[in-house]
């Protein structure tokens, strides 16, 4: 079964308020509890205007330093993810195709992976001969660890 996602504001340390995108103008009616589209939503926008759009519905009293997260349900617990928006945004992709044949970067990749998928796509990866291989080896891999790695290599 699939995870539902919600678009949160951590009001306090691991005490969520879910926001209904719904009630948001800038969600222009724009409903998902997918993680893939949560993230594309929010990409559009930096944090202040999303924060904005919530004190413009009059959700909650929120201030700009209250982090701005994605929750999920899982084993009877609310866990939570960074949001991601415009103010993080950049091109994985880019730098994926620029750094691809550079073996310290795929190493780095790899060693970040590790663990995380399983070992015959940890090796096709690490043992691509082409940068177009590469590429379409982590663009085989689940969204979530797509999503790891996008922040991994952005920080």
């Amino acid at each position: 079964m699939e995870n539902k996602y919600y678009l949160a504001v951590e009001v306090k340390p691991k005490n969520y308020f879910p926001i209904n995108l719904l009630d948001l103008k800038i969600s222009n009616h724009f409903t998902t509890s997918s993680l893939e589209e949560l993230d594309a939503f929010t990409l559009k926008f930096t944090k202040k205007e999303i924060i904005d759009s919530i004190k413009e519905a009059n959700l909650l009293e929120i201030n700009d330093t209250m982090p701005l997260v994605i929750i999920y349900y899982e084993n009877k617990n609310t866990r939570k993810i960074d949001a991601l928006t415009k103010d993080n945004n950049y091109d994985m992709w880019g730098l994926l195709n620029e750094k691809a044949l550079d073996k310290v970067f795929v190493n780095k990749v790899v060693n970040f992976l590790n663990k995380k998928i399983d070992q015959s796509s940890l090796e096709k990866i690490k043992n691509s001969q082409t940068r177009e291989e590469f590429l379409n080896h982590i663009g085989y891999l689940p969204y979530l660890i797509q999503r790891k790695l996008y922040l991994y290599l952005y920080e």
